[in-house]
């Protein structure tokens, strides 16, 4: 268990990390919509692949 939860501790310092170097609101923003984005991605993959066999099974 203590090996889970390192990756844990180690991924919010990078965060801060990447805040701190775009100290201005327009580069912090901009990783912010491209992080937005990327979880919507993910999200729609998802969705994809929990219905994929629906989807052949209709044609």
């Amino acid at each position: 268990m203590g090996d889970s939860t390192a990756p844990r501790v180690d991924r919010p310092s990078a965060r801060p990390d990447r805040a701190a170097t775009g100290s201005e609101a327009g580069p912090m923003g901009s990783v912010i919509k491209k992080r937005r984005k990327r979880m919507a991605k993910k999200k729609h993959r998802k969705l994809l692949r929990k219905t994929r066999h629906q989807r052949r099974n209709k044609k």
